[in-house]
């Protein structure tokens, strides 16, 4: 147990609740760490014979008698303190308060079970507000937490007031140890146990955050993606498996369209639209974010989709697409066959459709974000790097251009 936490007593006067004689009720303040209970002492006095410093009755004949009522309340609470300490028991408010008035302590809401709450709602949420793949998170982090907990506290759970920074570094050393999660997926981990004890406290269970003083601090990540050579070998690429090709097209056709793995899943023909000036358009809305986004079809994508337009009903899913688990595990057969070293996911197609498709095409920022189905410009940014091609390209016509103007320049004097 924590020998050194914030552990404090003040007696005070409820100056708006007196009675006919004009009489305040004293009360006792404990404040453990952030939080804090308050009690009723049952004593009242006159606000003209209470010393608010030093929290005692004076100047009345009961002064006496009231201050050593406090003295033992106070003596009785620090006393509770040290109970639970010695016992080595969970040290929180509702358990002092239960030992000084001898009610039985108000059931605590603990980590595990406000993770398996939060859990539930998430899953009866699915397809309305949520995601499979968020969902599946989640019950990773409460997988890790399942097992931390014991190995960090020898309990299998702790109340939400000890998800504290101690806690915070000790589960991040857990994960990057035991669990092998790189700083990032370690930090994903821990902003969704932030989450978890914001949830408590939207339900009122706890009223302030104990971890919110831990801070997260995610390595800058460097989003990889195709190059046009290297999407041209996938789609000469010559497969013998039916599954194979499905698969390659699948990729190629979010790496023209930028479509995350959940909404390409459920790509269909009422989300294809041809405006008038000839162009053939996908208007969907993000399954993650609900987000409404438009995208413009390049030929290379109208291509791949008269292969499976013909065939699809208008509610049916156009792309016959597997797992996402299994989408991955046949585009690690397929690299190898078309000898790119990238290791290729069907999230590597979106961050080529942002980075190789359009950004380094000269396509404004603001535009990729609207097709990505982004609620902040921010977000986008991450992939608007330049590749190292396009910088080379773009220095070439530079210096091309400088020459020129050199060559201007490049006449006789005059005398």
């Amino acid at each position: 147990m924590k020998s050194d936490r914030y552990f404090s007593i003040k007696l005070f006067l409820r100056h708006e609740r007196r009675n006919s004689d004009g009489k305040a009720i004293i009360y006792a303040r404990i404040r453990l760490d952030r939080n804090k209970i308050e009690l009723s002492t049952n004593k009242s006095v006159k606000p003209i014979h209470w010393d608010d410093t030093r929290g005692i009755a004076i100047k009345t004949t009961e002064a006496s008698i009231i201050n050593k009522h406090l003295e033992a309340l106070k003596n009785k609470i620090n006393s509770s303190y040290s109970q639970l300490y010695i016992a080595q028991q969970e040290i929180t408010l509702e358990a002092i308060k239960a030992l000084v008035t001898g009610q039985p302590a108000t059931p605590q809401h603990t980590l595990l079970s406000v993770a398996k709450e939060h859990n539930d709602h998430f899953k009866s949420m699915l397809g309305i507000k949520y995601s499979p793949g968020s969902y599946k998170n989640y019950k990773t982090t409460l997988k890790y937490l399942t097992e931390f907990i014991p190995l960090y506290s020898g309990k299998a759970d702790l109340t939400l007031g000890a998800v504290n920074y101690k806690l915070c570094e000790a589960f991040f050393t857990y994960l990057t140890t035991k669990k092998d999660c790189h700083t990032n997926g370690a930090n994903k981990q821990l902003q969704r146990l932030k989450r978890l004890i914001n949830y408590a406290i939207k339900l009122g269970y706890v009223q302030t955050n104990p971890m919110a003083s831990y801070t997260l601090e995610f390595d800058p990540v460097s989003k990889v993606a195709l190059t046009i050579p290297e999407i041209e070998k996938l789609r000469k690429l010559d497969l013998q498996r039916q599954t194979l090709e499905h698969v390659r097209d699948v990729f190629l056709m979010q790496c023209y369209t930028g479509l995350s793995y959940s909404d390409i899943k459920l790509l269909a023909q009422r989300h294809l639209s041809l405006a008038e000036n000839g162009t053939y358009w996908i208007h969907m809305a993000r399954q993650k974010t609900k987000v409404a986004f438009a995208i413009p079809l390049l030929q290379p994508a109208l291509l791949i989709l008269q292969k499976y337009a013909p065939a699809s009903k208008d509610d049916l899913p156009l792309f016959p697409v597997l797992s996402n688990q299994k989408m991955n595990d046949n585009l690690k057969l397929i690299q190898e066959l078309a000898g790119i070293s990238k290791n290729l996911t069907t999230h590597l197609a979106r961050h080529t459709f942002a980075t190789t498709i359009t950004l380094s095409n000269g396509v404004p920022i603001e535009t990729v974000s609207r097709m990505l189905g982004h609620t902040k410009l921010s977000t986008t940014q991450i992939y608007a790097k330049v590749l190292e091609v396009k910088i080379g390209e773009d220095m070439l016509l530079l210096s091309a251009k400088l020459k020129g103007k050199e060559g201007n320049l490049d006449t006789p004097e005059h005398t």
